[in-house]
């Protein structure tokens, strides 16, 4: 008998809150001090962290300040006294002889000489400070306010603001309103300060006429009555979606320029909140990424900030979708000091960089069958341009980034690394410096800082991951296999269990996330910081299942991001969900070579999309699949956001959503499946899984059902007791084993 209640500790401590701590300097993700080539950043040291200042200049890196007497004086202003290798610091100001650091909640300068800690009161919430400090922006009944964090002094800036007219807001359907209401938070307005501090743009949101979505807090925390949240959330088909209009406001004199134009859609996240507006050098001039419904066409326009005119420098349209960068959130476009616009487009079918001139001249300056991932750094000066790619080396997995760099004149690609790692790279303010983090799947991360010519300046810190391999982990295996259409290259991730022995066989677990606006087989080391590769929330796992005694597998099928444009369509062209047929196709091809594979014990669980697509492969794939566990999963798109249905498938005239809902095969469930939904998820609502649920009710199929009282789509209530009951659901139904009786501790937040 398998001692299953080691297993489970063991797979408790591969939990992302657990498995960081085994693994010590994993990465940088460095701060830059404003209007400096100095940054700082928290380094992970055992079950502790260090705070380190980098001067990029000298390429000195040194510790941030004393930690023991930082330590000392913090005790003296908060409720408890700090350990030197824990201190609760979020954030750190360079002060002449001193720092200011927001450690907890409170703001604290400590004079670096007499480490003399002077408490500066509660941190604000839900403000935006300017890039000097000297001003916050905040929204009161809708409206602006700009407070004078000298003085104190507040002025009101808007009196037109409306509730569904609202300034710097965020749509309803992304404003995590559970969770701001779950744990008392209050976000940050959207502005977009000027690098000066004079000026910032800021939206008006326009949500009235946007139909309301419903959900029933069923077990209020204070107790009482359910209560009803009902917020504005739009599907698609439905004539009405979010909307902005964009402002100038001047600091100084509180006055504002409107933008020339007329409403611009947001149908999801607002252009400020992923980053799509950003000023000029000069500061004259501020910028916007726009789409229309479905995203096939998208321009960007050029706002004057003291007159309000606007014109639209790139227009591009499309049949398919069109993204700023291979993964939704990205943003490969930058406006040039020269008036040139350096461009990413799918135009060609791969990922590729274009300048525009302002005569409307295009130049290409990369091509070929391989994805430029992001830009790093633009150098005017020299006319160069530094940049991840994926697959510009042939011999190289497709996946993995290199650092490659192209004059802006065009011309040949060099490449800048070559050493078949994955390269993210975060550049400081200027463009002069970028910290890279060099990392794989089985090879633990190495940060140096480089100069904006790629040289390496200095090495930051190398990764120490002995306690990790001390549990008996084990890198995952990478592996190519064909798609379903016996042509296509697909890539895949194999965990063993921990206790491997491949003399005896092993019930097999395919964790999946389809994506399309991302891919899942891991890319790098655990914890190393990189893009988002489908960890959805830190919810797959697959550490944690191989600790239990499965395999898992992570497969790239048709559909996802990071490869093609034509790679990723296969979302939209088909009905069917072929990333289904891809991971049947997969994992069976694995297996051939891998005995210890069995292939008549296969389960299959993700989250979110990967709820959808774990419910969708038992029902589509009934005989291959014997056990599911799908959790928040967006099973029925035609009541789900309007963006994600109508941008990655289709207007409502072009795809068929009902096919693709899950509610259509429901008469073809054989195996045992557990459908698991936050009662408060106002992301992928429940009311999709209680449409499945009835569907399967109608066909008489017997399932489990778990709903989560109060929890929202990050499962941030009763989130041990989710993860627990997906391991019983497994290790009983799958593994034929009875689970032990097993608490896991609670799980942290954030």
């Amino acid at each position: 008998m398998p001692d299953l209640s080691g297993r489970y500790a063991t797979a408790e401590a591969m939990l992302p809150h657990k498995l960081r701590k085994l693994i010590s300097s994993s990465g940088v993700l460095p701060t830059w001090f404003e209007g400096t080539e100095t940054f700082w950043y928290r380094n992970q040291v055992g079950t502790g962290h260090e705070f380190v200042v980098v001067d990029a200049e000298v390429g000195t890196r040194r510790p941030a300040f004393d930690h023991v007497r930082m330590a000392t004086a913090l005790a003296t202003v908060l409720d408890t006294a700090p350990a030197a290798d824990a201190l609760p610091i979020s954030d750190i100001e360079q002060r002449d002889g001193a720092v200011r650091v927001t450690a907890v909640t409170r703001q604290v300068e400590v004079d670096l000489d007499s480490y003399t800690a002077t408490d500066l009161g509660e941190v604000r919430q839900g403000e935006a400070l300017s890039p000097d400090g000297r001003w916050a922006v905040l929204t009161r009944d809708h409206n602006l306010v700009l407070r004078d964090t000298e003085t104190g002094e507040e002025r009101q800036l808007t009196t037109d603001g409306v509730d569904g007219n609202a300034y710097a807001g965020m749509t309803d359907q992304v404003a995590a309103l559970v969770m701001q209401e779950n744990l008392g938070l209050k976000l940050t307005p959207l502005v977009v300060w000027s690098p000066d501090s004079t000026r910032f743009v800021t939206h008006r949101l326009d949500q009235r006429g946007v139909e309301l979505m419903h959900l029933v807090r069923s077990s209020p925390f204070d107790g009482g009555r359910p209560r009803v949240l009902s917020y504005r959330y739009a599907l698609p088909g439905e004539e009405k979606v979010a909307s902005a209009e964009f402002f100038v406001f001047d600091a100084a004199t509180g006055k504002s320029v409107k933008a020339d134009c007329g409403p611009v859609t947001m149908p999801f996240v607002p252009a400020i909140a992923y980053g799509w507006v950003w000023w000029s050098k000069d500061q004259t001039k501020a910028y916007w990424l726009s789409n229309d419904r479905g995203d096939h066409n998208v321009a960007l326009h050029e706002l004057d900030a003291a007159t309000g005119a606007v014109k639209v420098l790139v227009r591009e349209s499309s049949t398919s979708h069109i993204l700023y960068g291979p993964q939704q959130q990205d943003c490969n476009i930058r406006t040039l000091s020269t008036g040139e616009v350096l461009w990413w487009s799918q135009r060609s079918g791969f990922g590729h960089l274009y300048r525009y001139d302002p005569d409307g001249t295009v130049t290409t300056l990369t091509s070929g069958e391989w994805m430029v991932r992001h830009v790093v750094t633009v150098d005017e000066d020299a006319r160069r341009v530094v940049f991840t790619a994926g697959g510009h080396d042939k011999e190289a997995d497709p996946y993995l980034q290199q650092l490659c760099a192209v004059s802006l004149d065009g011309g040949v690609v060099e490449a800048i690394t070559s050493d078949g790692l994955d390269h993210v790279a975060t550049p400081s303010k200027s463009g002069r410096y970028f910290v890279d983090i060099a990392s794989r799947w089985d090879e633990p991360p190495v940060t140096v800082l480089r100069d904006r010519a790629g040289t390496v300046v200095t090495e930051l810190e190398r990764a120490d991951a002995s306690a990790l391999y001390a549990t008996g982990w084990t890198a995952p295996e990478r592996a190519v296999v064909k798609a379903a259409d016996g042509v296509t290259d697909v890539y895949c991730a194999v965990y063993r269990p921990f206790d491997f022995d491949p003399a005896k066989t092993y019930p097999v677990l395919d964790c999946i996330y389809p994506g399309p606006q991302i891919s899942s087989a891991p890319m790098r080391f655990p914890t190393s910081p990189g893009p988002f590769t489908g960890s959805v929330a830190g919810f797959n796992h697959p550490e944690a299942f191989a600790a239990l005694g499965f395999v898992v597998t992570v497969v790239d099928g048709r559909g996802g991001a990071l490869r093609s444009q034509p790679f990723q369509d296969h979302s939209r062209v088909s009905g069917d969900a072929v990333f289904v047929d891809d991971h049947v196709a997969a994992i069976k091809q694995l297996g051939e070579s891998r005995s210890w594979m069995d292939l008549d014990r296969v389960g299959i669980y993700g989250y979110s999309a990967g709820g959808f697509a774990s419910a969708r492969s038992i029902l589509q794939a009934p005989d291959f699949y014997r056990v599911a566990v799908s959790s928040a999963g967006n099973h029925d798109n035609r009541i789900n956001h309007a963006w994600w249905g109508e941008k990655f498938f289709g207007l409502t005239e072009d795809f068929d959503f009902a096919r693709q809902a899950n509610v259509s095969l429901a008469h073809q469930l054989k195996g045992k499946l557990l459908l698991i939904h936050g009662e408060m998820d106002d992301n992928a609502t429940p009311h999709g899984t209680m449409r499945l649920v009835d569907a399967l009710m109608k066909a008489d199929k017997d399932f489990d059902l778990l709903i989560v009282p109060n929890a929202d789509h990050h499962m941030m209530v009763h989130r041990a007791y989710f993860i627990r009951k997906r391991w019983d659901y497994f290790v009983r139904h799958l593994m034929g084993e009875t689970p032990p009786v097993y608490q896991l501790d609670e799980v942290p937040i954030f």
